[in-house]
């Protein structure tokens, strides 16, 4: 073992005591206080995410490719559940949209009557 391979052990096993305490604010204090599709959550994760696989490319860390893969995961299901589920921000939006457009064209309609065209400038 050559003084490369055990100078990135010791580094591994660091990262492994440093992320000890990240893991349990990830799976015991931020389900307590944000729901799963917070924000603060899903940056936290993200970070986790980011965190690992550097560890797992600059390391060649087997555990954090795992936790990596397994990070990624969760975030894909969340971001597949937001794609088939709209949210009711959206869905509002979508009505409020419905009702600018028909004041539009009541609008148009009575500014606009039938048979004149909008298009020809006025003789």
């Amino acid at each position: 073992m050559g003084p490369g391979a055990v100078a990135r052990a010791l580094i591994r096993a660091a990262y492994r005591l440093v992320r000890f305490p990240f893991h349990l604010v990830d799976e015991v204090v931020l389900p307590v206080i944000f729901d799963e599709h917070s924000p603060v959550r899903r940056a936290y994760g993200k970070f986790l995410l980011d965190c690992d696989g550097a560890v797992a490319y600059l390391l060649a860390d087997d555990t954090a490719t795992v936790r990596a893969t397994f990070l990624r995961g969760r975030s894909a299901a969340f971001h597949d559940a937001i794609a088939r589920h709209p949210s009711s921000i959206h869905t509002e939006s979508d009505v409020v949209m419905v009702h600018h457009r028909a004041r539009f064209r009541e609008r148009r309609r009575a500014t606009c009557p039938p048979g004149n065209s909008t298009t020809l400038p006025p003789r």
